[in-house]
């Protein structure tokens, strides 16, 4: 009976051992990276103004938006690390950032407020963050045109550059 134990421990600390060998082998990465590419291929399948690309187990998307109704052409660039709300920015045109158009420094734009809905892997960018951008454009667009005054959706806290999102893989 206590051969039977031991045969077991042994069974079962080889099989861990093997399956921590393999984790170190294929790195967090392993799945960050396909995940990357399933949400790639969401995105490219849905806008066909978005090229994007994987670097450095980073999701980077770059294109031309103009939503209807709008005057402006935008250059926008999303950045998507996985398990990470996505950070979007707006490049051209140059736009003053501010918080009372929710911009940060850096011209990304705060798009939700997390406690009203976790960002988790299994968001899809293509569903959230690219709709969510166009709108964040139209309210910009009547914030210029109504006299400065954001007609857009508000968080209950002015937000602040130490909590915009992030753009690099820590792991």
């Amino acid at each position: 009976m206590l051969e039977n134990h031991l045969m077991e421990y042994q069974t079962n600390h080889i099989n861990f051992i093997m399956a921590s060998n393999l984790r170190k082998l294929l790195g967090t990465g392993y799945n960050k990276y396909s995940h990357l590419l399933y949400q790639k291929k969401l995105i490219e399948k849905k806008y066909d103004f978005l090229k994007c690309d994987v670097k450095n187990k980073v999701l980077i998307c770059v294109g031309y938006v103009s939503p209807d109704y709008c005057m402006n052409t935008y250059k926008i660039k999303i950045e998507y690390v996985a398990g990470h709300e996505p950070k979007s920015t707006i490049l051209m045109p140059d736009i003053e950032p501010s918080t009372e158009i929710h911009m940060y420094k850096d011209h990304s734009v705060c798009l939700h407020y997390p406690p009203d809905m976790k960002w988790t892997i299994h968001k899809e960018v293509a569903n959230y963050t690219i709709p969510w951008l166009c709108e964040w454009i139209i309210f910009y667009e009547l914030y210029l045109i109504n006299g400065n005054i954001w007609k857009g959706r508000e968080s209950p806290s002015h937000i602040k550059e130490c909590e915009k999102n992030i753009n690099q893989d820590y792991d």
